[in-house]
């Protein structure tokens, strides 16, 4: 059971955002994107309270956050509430959503609706809803970035950390120390005694008199009682508090730790809440964790392991969500059910759909499942708004130096990332998943592209003039160079059946092809320029710096870069240039 997704409509910068949830959701976007407005809206779908003006996107509006939960158990509740909610199961499903209608009501004035498929409506407030969800779903712990982690750690609280992990081990308590809870729970029934018994204090029964007597002057014959419920073991954990003790071995509060220790005692007990759950089975209802920022002041290997945590817990009768801003806590698995989010133009928030809605379609074929996965390991796409996509390990090593010298500043600067595929045939796929997720890539490819991918995908027409005028000159030269070629007329490696091999590389083939055929190439470029995929027409990166292709020439390139602040060393500066604008 668990929320399966959740509407915002008009909730700060959340005019109209859609969320689709499992159990494990992380949240990246750029700062000031609507992250945490997500997380601060499905904690109020979950926890009742009033709204102020400035949460309202529109003051004119009403703020409705609309959840659905998948796979209902009805069996959790009393049976006078399963009767009140079944009617409303579809399917196994439950919507429903919290709605405010004006800023600054009472709590009364706060709504839960619930649709009704029979209807196709929204139905009002029908009786015992709130106390079901609140069964279903138990109110949500939400750790806010900047929260004071004292709140959630330092002291007990029945929905906080500390007090999930001494509610398990309470439980432990119960089960294994029968005799030890039996003589404490005496001790607390002669405290009792005390209070409200027999052995009752003279003081108390002295203040009911005099507080009668004060009483009377106003409501004569009203009598003042003073009552004490018998003290629980329970309410003796409530009032625990937890202090951290340092080399020195002297006892600390909590708070008076630095943040770094703090957060990572706060979030070492949430890996601890989820070993013990584990082990617990936790039965019952399903808690929503809502964590803004989980990595802060966290060191890279608590981050990896507090990533671990958080999905142990998502296999339990807990949901996780989270914003971050960490590709450490989002592994190659969860990748493409990360949510990102972005603002538009207007300020407003909006969500890209997840990159599994489009990667599915295309995973069935080999070379587009090699697409996905080239994306899937790729995470720091997830945290960019600007993608460009390169066919391997070349442009990865050279173009964020070259972004940097030519730019003045970083491609990351301008919320940009690249990404490598495994080969040229995966550029086009990864294009399409990403353009389907609302992302608007660019391609770099060598030239080799033009004339083995892009007729493939209707990117060049193989029957134009420039094609086939390139295609006729690797027939009249290549014999004569040493060069074979395949079946469809381009350079290969080998000879016929694998027998001898070309006088020169493909690669090489290629730039004589440039030289040879500038006009018809130029042609070619452009027309795949206009679909943003940027081909080197002279054949590769390599021929434009004027390096060999070797790591060390690479390396000296980067390094003379580095050491000039320019790139006029290249055998053809304004190409790059052009491409770095491009980008």
């Amino acid at each position: 059971m668990r929320l399966s997704e959740v509407v915002i409509n008009n909730f700060c910068s959340c005019e109209a955002v859609t969320v689709p949830m499992g159990n494990f959701n992380p949240i990246v976007g750029y700062s000031n994107s609507g992250k945490s407005n997500i997380l601060r809206a499905i904690s109020w779908l979950l926890r009742k309270s009033v709204l102020q003006a400035h949460v309202f996107h529109d003051t004119t509006v009403a703020v409705t956050v609309e959840g659905i939960i998948e796979n209902v158990n009805l069996q959790l509740l009393p049976a006078n509430q399963q009767q009140a909610v079944a009617r409303f199961v579809h399917g196994a499903a439950l919507k429903f959503r919290r709605r405010q209608d004006v800023p600054n009501c009472t709590a009364a004035q706060l709504k839960i609706d619930v649709y009704d498929y029979q209807t196709n409506a929204w139905v009002d407030n029908p009786a015992g809803l709130d106390n079901a969800l609140a069964v279903l779903f138990p109110e949500p712990l939400h750790i806010e970035a900047m929260e004071d982690a004292g709140e959630d750690v330092g002291k007990f609280g029945a929905k906080n950390t500390i007090g999930l992990l001494l509610k398990q081990v309470l439980g432990r308590i119960n089960a294994n120390n029968a005799a030890a809870v039996t003589a404490m729970q005496v001790a607390l029934g002669a405290v009792s005694g005390h209070l409200n018994g027999q052995n009752r204090m003279a003081e108390l029964g002295a203040f009911e008199l005099d507080a009668t007597a004060a009483i009377a002057s106003f409501f004569p014959g009203l009598t003042l009682h003073l009552n004490f419920a018998t003290p629980q073991i329970e309410d003796l954990f409530k009032s625990s508090t937890v202090t951290l003790s340092d080399m020195a071995g002297c006892p600390r509060p909590f708070t008076s730790f630095g943040h770094g220790t703090q957060r990572s005692t706060h979030m070492a007990l949430i890996k601890l809440l989820a070993d013990l759950t584990t082990a617990a089975g936790n039965p019952g209802g399903t808690v929503v964790l809502l964590i803004d920022e989980p990595e802060l002041y966290l060191h890279p290997q608590a981050i990896e392991l507090l990533r671990e945590s958080l999905l142990q817990l998502s296999n339990q009768n807990f949901q996780i969500i989270f914003s971050t801003h960490s590709p450490l806590l989002i592994g190659r698995a969860q990748a493409l059910q990360t949510l990102m989010i972005y603002k538009d133009a207007a300020n407003k928030t909006v969500a890209r759909q997840k990159l599994s809605s489009a990667a599915t379609a295309f995973a069935a074929n080999q070379h587009h499942a090699e697409a996905v996965f080239s994306i899937q390991t790729a995470t720091h796409v997830l945290f960019s708004d600007r993608v460009l996509l390169v066919e391997g390990k070349t442009e990865l090593m050279l173009l964020p130096q070259i972004y940097q010298t030519s730019r003045g500043h970083s491609y990351a600067h301008d919320k940009g990332c690249i990404v490598s595929g495994s080969s040229s045939s995966t550029l086009l796929p990864m294009m399409q998943i990403l353009r389907a997720v609302g992302f608007f890539p660019k391609a770099l490819a060598d030239l080799d592209f033009v004339f083995k991918v892009a007729p493939s995908f209707g990117l060049v027409d193989p029957v134009s003039q420039p094609f086939i005028a390139c295609i006729n000159w690797f027939a009249v030269n290549c014999p004569g160079l040493g060069i074979y070629l395949d079946a469809s007329g381009l350079p290969t490696r080998k000879g016929p059946n694998g027998v001898g091999m070309s006088s020169h590389s493909p690669a090489e083939a290629f730039e004589l092809l440039a030289v040879g055929m500038p006009n018809e190439i130029d042609q070619l470029v452009q027309t795949l320029r206009t679909q943003d995929i940027w081909v080197w027409p002279g054949g590769a990166i390599e021929a434009h710096l004027g390096i060999g292709k070797s790591d060390t020439d690479r390396v000296n390139f980067l390094n003379a870069a580095l050491h000039s602040g320019n790139l006029n060393h290249a055998q053809r500066p304004q190409d790059i240039h052009d491409l770095v604008q491009w980008m």
